[in-house]
Parts: structure tokens; C-alpha cells; sequence
């Protein structure tokens, strides 16, 4: 019997593999390149944005927590002495919100030979009466006791950035309570210290920002003190107050 040839015409040849149809591979156009940098670079500039904005509101809750505890502080201190620390008493034009002697009233002070010389609880150095008037116009410190006793402490564990030292026009060296959030160098002619300072003081000083108090003539909370720092913030003047929440 004849085979039929025929019958394989075609067929796949055993342990003959199918074609494999390769496909080139497409190649990204400059539109679609363009387009990605666009949405790469719009995704940073927000995640920029808001590490801006968490950063701020960490500074912000730090300063509210601030400003809460000298509220405190002020309001144990009017408990005791029945009238709220004194503030910057001096009349004449040099007079300022941001040099008050808080820090040494809510601190407390130990006077020596016969009340002319006052000494924190926390720090060596001396102020004289002379002194005390000079930055003030107070005679002396209101919370202080004759050595050895020693006065009550309303700010304990005060931390040294809390507290910075100036030198003023006048003379005086003294200490302020300060915020943590330095006043912006390009924007001194408008620090709360300016011309407040002597010619010699670091520059640096110029970019302390110190509670503003005040309590003889509060124009917010009239029947108490007002207590206040000033912070800038992407150009935006932003207040950290006891009148705001």
C-alpha cells in the first residue's frame, strides 16, 4: 500500500517550537517624560509645603504650652502678693513691653546689703538698685528675701534658652524671658528690642524675642495682664497671646 505523501504536508515537525512574535519595545516620547518630571516636581513642592506646615505647628504648640505655663506661674505670683508682678514702670519714652523684670519676680531673688543688691536663685551674677532702675524704673525686685532665706521660685526647671541676656542702651545687663523662635534677621529695624540696645551687643541679641508684658495698663484683659510674643512665620506675623487661643 502506497502511503499518501500528502498527509504530513503542513503538519509541525516533532520537537519543532512555535515562532515567538517579538514585540519592539516602546520607547517613552518627550511629552510623557516632561510630564512625569512635572508630577515628580509637583509632589515634592507639596510634601515641602507641608513639612513647612508640621514644622510650624510643632513651633506653635511649643510656644502655646510657653505661654500657658507663665500664665500660671503669673497668676500663683498674684495668689501670694495680691497684685500681679510689675511690669516696665518707667515713664519717659524709653519704655517698652519687651523689658519687664518678669523673669527675676517669677524667678525669685535673694537681696543683700540692706536690699541694694539682688541675685537670682538660678544665676551668680548681681543687679544693683542702680541697675534695677536704669532697665526698669523699679527700685528693686518684689519677690525677694534677705539671705539666707529664699524667696518662692514659680518658673522651676526654667531651661537657659527659656531666659537670654541683653545689653542695653542703658548699661544693664539683664535677662528676659524669651520664646524659642528668634526674630527674623532681616527684619530687625522691627524687633521687639530695637533701639533698645547698646552699640556694643552682639548682633545676635538683636534676634531675641522676649514675652511682652504688660500689667499696670493691659489694653486686652483690662482687669489682669497682657502677656504676648510675636512670631513671623513665611512673611506672615503670627501672635502667640493670653487674649487668643
Amino acid at each position: 500500500m502506497m502511503m499518501n505523501s500528502n498527509r504530513f504536508t503542513g503538519a509541525k515537525r516533532r520537537g519543532a517550537k512555535p515562532a515567538v512574535r517579538r514585540s519592539a519595545a516602546r520607547a517613552f516620547t518627550l511629552i510623557e517624560v516632561l510630564t512625569v518630571i512635572s508630577i515628580i516636581a509637583l509632589l515634592a513642592t507639596i510634601g515641602a509645603g507641608m513639612s513647612g506646615i508640621a514644622s510650624w505647628k510643632s513651633k506653635e504648640a511649643n510656644l502655646v504650652s510657653e505661654r500657658d505655663k507663665l500664665v500660671t506661674a503669673i497668676e500663683s505670683y498674684y495668689a501670694d502678693f495680691n497684685q500681679y508682678p510689675p511690669d516696665n514702670a518707667k515713664k519717659d519714652n524709653t519704655y517698652t513691653s519687651a523689658i519687664t523684670p518678669l523673669y527675676y519676680e517669677l524667678i525669685g531673688t535673694v537681696s543683700s546689703n540692706r536690699g541694694s543688691v539682688y541675685r537670682t536663685m538660678d544665676r551668680q551674677p548681681t543687679k544693683t538698685t542702680a541697675e534695677i532702675e536704669a532697665a526698669f524704673g523699679l527700685g528693686g525686685f518684689l519677690n525677694a528675701a534677705e539671705a539666707p532665706d529664699k524667696p518662692k521660685t514659680y518658673l522651676p526647671n526654667l531651661k537657659e534658652r527659656q531666659r537670654r541676656e541683653v545689653l542695653l542702651s542703658s548699661g544693664s545687663n539683664i535677662e528676659l524671658l524669651a520664646a524659642p523662635v528668634d526674630w527674623p534677621a532681616k527684619l530687625s529695624a522691627q524687633a521687639p528690642l530695637a533701639g533698645r540696645l547698646a552699640a556694643s551687643a552682639p548682633a545676635s541679641q538683636m534676634r531675641i524675642n522676649p514675652w511682652q508684658y504688660v500689667s499696670s495698663h493691659p489694653t486686652n484683659n483690662t482687669s489682669g495682664f497682657d502677656l504676648w510674643v510675636e512670631v513671623v512665620y513665611r512673611n506672615e506675623r503670627k501672635l502667640i497671646a493670653n487674649w487668643k487661643e
